[in-house]
């Protein structure tokens, strides 16, 4: 399954729907969050044949005015889980009669206060703005109620932005990690921002997003208001804040009309798609591991999230372009589909890169200065561009008798000492 599949805990969520506690393999690509475009990261490589299981015609239709093909739609997960943990008070509910599931009564909590959920960025690209003046507007706007902030781990593991809510007196939380490359799958994600969810009366963010998307169809009041920030690098293709401005002006004010909210929510998400849970097996192609959709397992534990990574690991991770960590602090409800051994060695060779990177680094600044001053090293001297992506050597620099470098591509070089590393991630 490509790894993404089990971003936020989607993964799971679809298994749970169908009777099945871990998830088998999706035979496709399963968009994971929302954006203007196709649904999926700016640069995604797919592999040819597999279809991408999008959440809405509207994603579907994008996808094809831009000439791309290859879509399904199937409805987001939220939706799913909306069926699955389902309210009498619930857009979606009417949408997806055909569980046997019990609606479940609303929460004996009132809600109360507002839930912010910033724009936010990741590993690649970090959000250009000041939080401490989006809080202050966001202040005068709610009034005198109680604020929980949600940050995206991205942010949320940033002591700088963090603080800039902590100090101001206002409860700051995360949901929990999205998951890479099968390890720290949160599968309480989206349980945790259901709960939060319906235990606040409003929702705000100063960006079109999934959060706000998720709120409105849970029948949560929505705002969108407030400095939306920039994003560094933005893809035009995604287009930007003007875009979802032109399409849905009135989603952008302080309070959004609710049935308007849900229309467009609903669209977005795929409301009128959502599967039953025959068709999901179909669909995913389960029919090898679940004969027959069952009753669901239960869900998991709401148990806060932790910390986040540390800090040590997030200035790789961007390098890496977007890696989420493997050794973060533990995580109660955080799954791994890969054994303790793998993770482990993983973690060494990561570590081993690291330090066999940095201390290239200083090698090659002293070849540097050897090269200034005339004097001929005793043993050639790596470079920090001697680092191996896949398994195979990029470049090798040898620095020759008379302080010449040189550079030799052979994947075979006695004389070069090698340092191994795992490929680059593809973009999230």
């Amino acid at each position: 399954m490509h790894h993404a599949n089990h971003f936020y805990g989607h993964a799971h969520i679809m298994a749970r729907y169908v009777g099945l506690e871990h998830p088998p393999r999706i035979w496709g690509y399963l968009q994971h969050g929302w954006n203007m475009h196709d649904g999926f990261a700016v640069g995604t490589v797919f592999a040819k044949g597999y279809p991408k299981f999008v959440w809405s015609q509207a994603c579907s239709r994008r996808s094809w005015a831009a000439g791309l093909r290859g879509y399904e739609v199937v409805g987001a997960p939220w939706l799913y889980l909306l069926d699955l943990e389902r309210t009498t008070d619930s857009p979606a509910v009417q949408l997806n009669s055909s569980r046997t599931a019990p609606v479940t009564a609303p929460s004996p909590v009132e809600p109360s206060g507002t839930i912010v959920y910033p724009f936010h960025g990741w590993e690649g690209q970090q959000v250009v703005g000041s939080h401490a003046d989006y809080l202050a507007e966001i202040r005068a706007t709610e009034g005198d109620v109680p604020l929980t902030v949600c940050l995206h781990w991205n942010e949320y593991d940033n002591p700088k932005v963090r603080r800039e809510y902590e100090d101001a007196g206002v409860r700051v939380i995360t949901h929990g990690q999205r998951g890479y490359l099968w390890q720290d799958t949160d599968v309480a994600f989206l349980y945790r921002q259901l709960h939060e969810i319906r235990t606040h009366r409003r929702v705000v963010s100063n960006r079109m997003s999934s959060a706000v998307l998720y709120a409105a169809a849970a029948g949560v009041e929505v705002g969108i208001y407030g400095d939306p920030m920039e994003l560094e690098s933005d893809h035009a293709v995604l287009g930007g804040i003007g875009r979802p401005r032109r399409m849905w002006p009135a989603m952008h004010q302080e309070s959004v009309p609710a049935g308007y909210a849900a229309d467009v929510a609903l669209s977005e998400l795929g409301g009128d798609t959502v599967l039953r849970p025959e068709e999901v097996i179909d669909v995913f192609g389960w029919h090898a591991e679940i004969d027959a959709p069952g009753p669901p397992p239960p869900a998991p534990g709401l148990t806060p999230a932790g910390r986040g990574p540390r800090r040590g690991r997030r200035a790789r991770h961007r390098a890496d372009s977007h890696r989420s960590p493997a050794d973060a602090e533990p995580v109660v409800g955080t799954v791994s589909v890969t054994d303790a051994v793998t993770v482990a060695v993983t973690d060494a060779v990561t570590d081993a890169v690291t330090d066999n990177v940095t201390d290239a680094g200083r090698s090659a600044e002293r070849a540097q200065t050897e090269v200034a001053t005339g004097s001929t090293p005793s043993s050639p001297t790596l470079s920090p561009s001697d680092v191996v992506e896949g398994g195979a050597p990029v470049a090798t620099v040898v620095t020759e008798p008379g302080g010449t470098a040189s550079s030799n591509r052979s994947p075979v070089d006695p004389t070069a000492e090698r340092v191994a590393t795992a490929s680059a991630p593809d973009r999230d």
